[in-house]
């Protein structure tokens, strides 16, 4: 019966990771859909986001099943409360994704035709958000909490972009539209660039739920760059028998995203995954 509610534990970590990944490239999806006018590819996006909701309720659904019926211990729980945490911010960041991806749509049906520097800005808000959830994944594969200190100054980039974004909107004469419905449908346009904002940001207060789990302590990111490398390993506490924490499997989960992303330290666990190396062979690399 342990056996089992381990292998569950393990299998819920997965599919948490997965989602992820999904999210992550579905964004890559919607920006491109709105920065080329691509409205099937904006609408694949869209679809794709309900199916990303759907496997978010379904992990929620498990958690709270084997937080009823197993009796988790400390570290077990800690576990399942980190899963809950980030799935539920998951399902935040989809929703900004399915804004993102109907603002294309809209983009091309209403025939809107943003001054070029607005999409170039668009393009390079996104390319930052980008690599704050390969990061942020990162992160969640490699229990590392010394990269999370790079993310304050990630999120710092895109607000900086979000800012300008607007400044160079109202730099620009007014945009002269046919009627109230239009004038909607250019806001949404807009907006995505706050979506991508709030994705950044609702990505960064995900993962620092990691410290929850690996420490038993709840701090912000902010709380974590004060801390020196050294200090933030002596705060780690053992897990448990059920938390059983596999880089080299958990890598084979998030695969799908860009490498260019991504830490070299993940990049090197998804290439030994790849090339056949397993979990035992990687704990016989580490003694």
């Amino acid at each position: 019966m342990r056996k089992m509610f381990t292998r569950q534990l393990i299998e819920a970590r997965h599919e948490m990771l997965s989602i992820y990944a999904a999210v992550d490239t579905t964004l890559h999806d919607a920006v491109r859909a709105f920065v080329t006018d691509d409205k099937k590819l904006a609408s694949k996006a869209q679809n794709r986001t309900l199916q990303i909701d759907a496997r978010c309720a379904n992990l929620e659904a498990v958690c709270y099943n084997l937080i009823a019926t197993q009796g988790p211990v400390a570290s077990d729980f800690r576990l399942l409360q980190t899963i809950i945490n980030i799935e539920f911010n998951l399902q935040r960041m989809c929703d900004k994704v399915r804004r993102l991806a109907r603002a294309a749509k809209h983009k091309v049906n209403s025939d809107i035709e943003l001054p070029a520097e607005l999409v170039e800005i668009i393009d390079q808000e996104a390319s930052y958000v980008y690599r704050i959830l390969g990061t942020c994944i990162s992160v969640l594969v490699c229990n590392d909490l010394g990269v999370m200190r790079n993310l304050l100054v990630q999120d710092d980039t895109v607000h900086e972009l979000y800012e300008e974004f607007f400044r160079a909107y109202n730099r620009m004469s007014s945009v002269e539209l046919s009627d109230d419905e239009s004038y909607d449908d250019l806001r949404r346009a807009i907006m995505v660039s706050r979506y991508l904002d709030r994705i950044a940001s609702i990505s960064i207060d995900a993962t620092s739920t990691l410290t929850f789990l690996l420490t038993g302590q709840r701090m912000s990111i902010a709380d974590i760059a004060e801390i020196d490398e050294d200090e933030l390993e002596a705060l780690r506490i053992p897990s448990g028998e059920g938390v059983i924490l596999q880089p080299l499997s958990d890598a084979r989960y998030v695969a799908d995203i860009p490498a260019e992303e991504m830490s070299e330290e993940l990049r090197s666990l998804i290439a030994r995954a790849a090339a056949g190396e397993d979990d035992e062979e990687a704990a016989e690399d580490a003694e």
